[in-house]
């Protein structure tokens, strides 16, 4: 796997420095590569970045996850993005958040992240234009080529950004809602676009949607998952999954549980899980499809009442939203309000006992 052949150490072993090495976080991690030619090598190693990436993602912490405020300004969803670290959550009553601007790029908006990497888009008169950006190594691709859909007099897109492991390539995929005329139903678009590939192309099999998805696809296995109404007209349709696989470039639907509606519904995934949950302003209830891909497998993890928290989820612009799972199945969530002050109360639920508290 190096080509030095030289000892990194006459104490310790290169496997042993390689095993210590992939258990630290990134930002000491980037340090130490000016170390020694062989640690900058090492850290460069796409075997080591997959070590490194794998032992990262079986951490039962706070650490490695922050928190992304997403707002849709004008008729074309606009990403502005603002993250803290969610540990901080825990020992501070003032949650310091800060914009999050995609590599000093203006006019690029950060459309999703994955293994560490982020995806960036930028709208153009000609259409849209995605790069990827390594925050840690503060690594940038090139852009890609121009984004374009047919002709019209007005058009909505979403983006969602995930990992292709059988061709080694990230990948952005781009659902487009196109109205050609006023007298014309609006079209149906979706295209995707790999790194390093010279043109964008169209995806296969996928649904005519009568209103786009809230926020961008949720990365799931070599998947892109979105909560979409399927159908031209709103009498005829129905409220699915559509999950892209990004090796294949095809779509398919999924079932939703049963009861399940569209109003205040979201997706994610806790402990590798495709969840669903929605808030009905005095509960919050959440499922888990047991085995990826079989809307048969469905149960319901939560379903509390937070009234006696006084937490007021009914105000404009408020929302509880889940943000991970713990081994245990304890669920860490976040009231937040956006206003002036953008207001947040942590809510610790336990699943075992049924029952939330407010700990700010």
């Amino acid at each position: 796997m190096r080509s030095e052949k030289k000892p990194w150490s006459p104490l310790l072993c290169d496997e042993l420095i390689e095993e210590i090495l992939s258990r630290l976080p990134v930002k000491p991690l980037i340090q130490f590569k000016c170390v020694c030619k062989g640690w900058n090598s090492l850290m460069s190693d796409p075997y080591f970045i997959k070590l490194h990436l794998s032992k990262s993602a079986t951490k039962d912490d706070l650490e490695h996850f922050q928190l992304m405020k997403n707002v849709c300004l004008g008729s074309i969803p606009e990403i502005h993005m603002e993250l803290c670290d969610v540990s901080s959550l825990f020992h501070s009553l003032q949650i310091e958040t800060f914009l999050f601007n995609f590599a000093n790029m203006p006019g690029y908006h950060l459309v999703g992240s994955c293994n560490g990497l982020h995806c960036g888009v930028s709208e153009i008169p000609e259409g849209y234009r995605a790069c990827f950006w390594n925050k840690a190594t503060r690594v940038i691709s090139r852009e890609s080529p121009t984004l374009s859909f047919s002709p019209s007099i007005g058009r909505r897109t979403m983006f969602g950004f995930g990992y292709d492991p059988s061709s080694d390539k990230y990948k952005v995929v781009a659902i487009a809602l196109t109205m050609l005329s006023l007298d014309v139903s609006e079209k149906t678009e979706m295209k995707v676009y790999g790194a390093g590939d010279s043109s964008w192309r169209n995806l296969k099999g996928f649904p005519i949607l009568c209103t786009l998805p809230k926020v961008g696809g949720v990365y799931l296995s070599g998947t892109l998952n979105w909560i979409v109404i399927k159908g031209k007209e709103t009498i005829h349709s129905e409220i699915v999954i559509i999950s892209i696989d990004l090796e294949k470039e095809t779509c398919r639907s999924l079932f939703l549980p049963d009861d399940f509606c569209f109003v205040d519904t979201n997706i994610g995934v806790f402990r590798d899980s495709l969840c669903v949950w929605q808030d009905s302003n005095t509960h919050l209830g959440l499922w888990q499809m047991r085995k990826f891909g079989d809307d048969k497998s469905w149960i319901q993890l939560i379903n509390f009442s937070y009234l006696h928290l006084n937490i007021r989820p009914y105000e404009e612009k408020s929302m509880i939203l889940p943000l991970c799972m713990s081994n245990n199945g304890d669920f860490f969530m976040l009231k937040f309000t956006r206003n002036a002050d953008d207001e947040y109360q942590i809510i610790l639920y336990n699943q075992w006992d049924s029952k939330g508290r407010r700990e700010i």
